[in-house]
C-alpha cells in the first residue's frame, strides 16, 4: 500500500517565468532511504471546450517548440494573478480566438503530471460562443481559428491530428459531461445569460 513520504528538505534551483524548479529530498516510508526530486512549480492553467450555437468547435491551429510542429488545440493557458479559473477561462478564449460565450461552465480539473507538476487545470465548457472581436495575441503568439465538427474528435485523436494530451483530457471530460447532463442534467453554472442565447447542448 502507498503512504506518503516524509519532506526532509526544499530548496528552489532557479525561476523561469513560467514554471520554477524546486529540489526536494523525501524520506521512503518503506526503506527509510532518503531520495532526490526536482518539482516544477508552475501557476494553474485552464482550457476551454467552445462549442457554438450550430454545434461547432472553436479549436486552434499553433507552432509548439516542444514538438516542434502545429498543433490543433482548445483555447487555453495560464491563470493570471487574481484571477479565478472562470475569469482566465473566459480572456484565453476571448484573446486567443475572438468569441465570447453566452455560458460558461466547469467541467472539472485535474494534476497534468503529479510526478513533476505541483499545478492543476481546470476545464470549462464554453457554449453559444460567437465571435465578436479580433484576436488578442501576445508577441509569441500566432494562432489560427478552426471549426470542428464534435463527431469528428475521435478520429481526430486516432489520427495524431489533436496530439496534445491536457487538450485530448478536457475533450474528454467534455464526454463525461455530457454524458451525465444526459442522466441528471446537472452543473456547475458559472456564468449564464438567458435560455434563449444559450445553445442547446449536442
Amino acid at each position: 500500500m502507498g503512504q506518503t513520504w516524509e519532506r526532509i528538505s526544499s530548496a528552489l534551483h532557479g525561476d523561469y517565468t513560467i514554471f520554477r524548479v524546486r529540489e526536494d529530498v523525501c524520506r521512503s516510508p518503506r526503506t527509510g532511504t532518503p531520495h532526490q526530486f526536482f518539482v516544477l512549480e508552475s501557476p494553474d492553467w485552464v482550457n476551454v471546450v467552445p462549442i457554438t450555437p450550430e454545434g461547432k468547435l472553436v479549436c486552434i491551429r499553433q507552432w509548439r517548440p516542444g514538438s516542434d510542429t502545429l498543433e490543433l488545440e482548445l483555447p487555453g493557458g495560464v491563470i493570471d494573478p487574481g484571477e479565478s479559473p472562470a475569469e482566465a477561462a473566459e480572456r484565453e478564449l476571448r484573446e486567443e480566438t475572438g468569441y465570447v460565450p453566452a455560458a460558461l461552465t466547469l467541467m472539472g480539473s485535474m494534476a497534468p503530471n503529479p510526478a513533476l507538476l505541483d499545478n492543476r487545470c481546470h476545464f470549462f465548457l464554453a457554449r453559444g460562443v460567437k465571435p465578436m472581436q479580433a484576436q488578442e495575441l501576445d508577441c509569441a503568439e500566432d494562432i489560427a481559428i478552426k471549426l470542428v465538427e464534435v463527431d469528428d474528435v475521435p478520429r481526430l485523436i486516432h489520427d495524431g491530428i489533436i496530439n496534445h494530451g491536457i487538450i485530448i483530457a478536457a475533450l474528454y471530460f467534455y464526454k463525461l459531461y455530457k454524458h451525465r447532463r444526459g442522466h441528471d442534467r446537472n452543473g456547475t453554472s458559472i456564468k449564464t445569460e438567458p435560455a434563449e442565447a444559450v445553445a442547446p447542448e449536442d
